[in-house]
């Protein structure tokens, strides 16, 4: 099959980066599907990366991978096809920010060893990550952060950023030890000061120090690669370091007394929201 590159060329090929950006993959998903059964648009290559990148997405929810797990080997192989495409050099260079965060998304649904795919999809899904998909190195564009200075570049590249996330998935129910500084068990700043070191950045041993060492930042800035700082009334007592992207809900992966390594959203969590006390970034 002759593949083609539409992008920008049709209203409904940008909606469709528009419904992904703002996280309606449900919506892409189907008006992806739909556009590969059009002749104008069967043959074009962002049809079939969108209906790809949106059930990787949507491989996260539980049910729907229940429901549509068999699809799984048919959304890999459209992958492949964008992959093996004369386009996958320019795909990389225009959408490299998501599939940057597709390796992210992957860490994750590995890390939860999902019971609604057999452990034979998982093992060929696994393989698939490391083998095609990793293989490329995704370049992803240096952020710039808009406060009342204007566009200033600043702290950790974006490239840091997500290799800093993938180190800290790889200790996943890792339980909590208090005073714990590696894999044997991790507290909350032992952990945080230990995922840091694997980019050669040494932060101060304690959260309350780890505050102060860090530049204070706002709610709105704060994302993938800050830390998350957390009170009970009298001083800092408890950090995580931020997974989520710009404008989404606050998720945070931290050394929980109760579950271990684990990963919360800070925004749907009333424990959480209550004791949040500011976010701070780490600068060269």
């Amino acid at each position: 099959m002759s593949i083609t590159f539409a992008f920008g060329q049709s209203k409904k090929m940008d909606r469709l980066e528009q419904y992904y950006d703002q996280g309606h993959f449900k919506l892409v998903y189907r008006k992806s599907s739909k556009l590969l059964k059009t002749p104008q648009f069967n043959s074009s290559v962002l049809p079939l990366y969108y209906k790809a990148m949106s059930s990787f997405q949507l491989m996260q929810n539980q049910s729907w991978l229940r429901r549509n797990h068999e699809d799984i080997h048919e959304n890999i192989d459209l992958m492949n096809k964008v992959i093996n495409s004369d386009q996958w050099l320019l795909i990389m260079n225009s959408h490299s920010n998501e599939l940057s965060n597709m390796e992210v998304l992957f860490d994750v649904w590995l890390a939860k060893n999902s019971s609604s795919v057999s452990e034979k999809e998982k093992s060929y899904i696994d393989n698939w990550i490391i083998t095609v998909f990793r293989k490329y190195e995704i370049e992803v564009p240096k952020e710039e952060f808009r406060d009342e200075e204007g566009l200033i570049p600043e702290g950790l590249s974006g490239e840091q950023r997500t290799s800093i996330i993938h180190y800290a998935y790889e200790y996943i129910g890792i339980p909590y030890k208090w005073g714990g500084t590696d894999e044997n068990g991790f507290d909350c700043s032992g952990y945080t000061k230990h995922v840091f070191m694997f980019k050669g950045i040494e932060l101060p041993r304690v959260s309350k120090d780890q505050y102060n060492y860090s530049k204070k930042i706002n709610k709105k800035r704060a994302y993938m690669g800050d830390l998350v700082f957390f009170s009970e009334g009298d001083g800092i007592t408890h950090v995580g370091i931020l997974v989520n992207n710009l404008g989404e809900s606050k998720k945070m992966i931290h050394s929980s007394s109760s579950k271990g390594i684990s990963v919360v959203d800070i925004d749907a969590s009333e424990y959480w929201k209550k004791r949040l006390f500011g976010f701070g970034r780490i600068l060269n």
